[in-house]
């Protein structure tokens, strides 16, 4: 099973949320590297660990919460670097030429490289809003992620290898979907997938140690509101 080590972590407990990269804990203020809302595992008085490395401002940055009594990675910044794993191993053919950090169109994409002989675009997101065992992103809208699917949407359809993965920290995920209610990334990832473009979820077991990959997930697709709509009037 392959793994990304973390840095040495110590525990803490979250109070409140600062802004949307900085955090209130029991050992001070501490940066957050994730822009989603986390509404349902930021509680006051959540059980934390952090990697203590003082700054200006922070104490240290928070990598992990405990949730559901397992722990969840909330540091959005390590899914490119689990996508960089899978890339080296392998996993997703033959590896040469990585690029990280590519600018494309006025976006930056997380990679470049040739896959299998095959010029390929990659680009990783992070997940770790599970409700029940259904993995669901975002939890705030990103219209980013949308463009992102759409540079991807065009290489593919110019005859390249495309790749989106998210990555879910969170153990408890049994299947991944994207929420409907973020409509034009929705659309977005529906149109890449009609391009050509790999979606692909793996599921994330973190311990204080590492995160560990624990495989695919198996990805659904929930109904949009315009689904639903076109349902009910086909069946008036």
């Amino acid at each position: 099973m392959l793994a990304l080590s973390l840095p040495p972590l110590k525990p803490c407990r979250f109070l409140r949320r600062r802004n949307r990269f900085l955090v209130e804990s029991d050992v001070g203020l501490l940066h957050l590297p994730n822009s989603g809302r986390m509404g349902e595992l930021l509680l006051p008085g959540t059980p934390c660990f952090y990697h203590p490395r003082a700054t200006p401002k922070t104490v240290g940055r928070l990598l992990l919460l405990e949730s559901r009594g397992v722990l969840v990675g909330v540091d959005a910044s390590l899914a490119n670097r689990l996508l960089e794993l899978l890339l080296r191993e392998g996993v997703f053919g033959s590896l040469a030429d990585l690029r990280k950090e590519v600018r494309l169109e006025g976006e930056r994409l997380d990679f470049s490289a040739r896959i299998g002989g095959k010029e390929a675009l990659l680009e990783a997101k992070n997940c770790n809003r599970v409700e029940g065992s259904l993995a669901l992103f975002p939890d705030a809208p990103t219209p980013r992620g949308a463009r992102h699917l759409r540079l991807l949407s065009g290489f593919a359809r110019a005859g390249g290898l495309a790749y989106a993965v998210w990555m879910v920290q969170h153990p408890l995920a049994r299947a991944f979907a994207l929420d409907p209610e973020d409509r034009v990334l929705y659309q977005a990832a529906r149109e890449a997938k009609r391009a050509g473009v790999q979606l692909l979820a793996y599921r994330v077991r973190p311990t204080l140690e590492a995160l560990y990959l624990e495989g695919q997930l198996p990805w659904v697709w929930l109904p949009s509101q315009e689904d639903l709509e076109g349902h009910h009037q086909g069946r008036g």
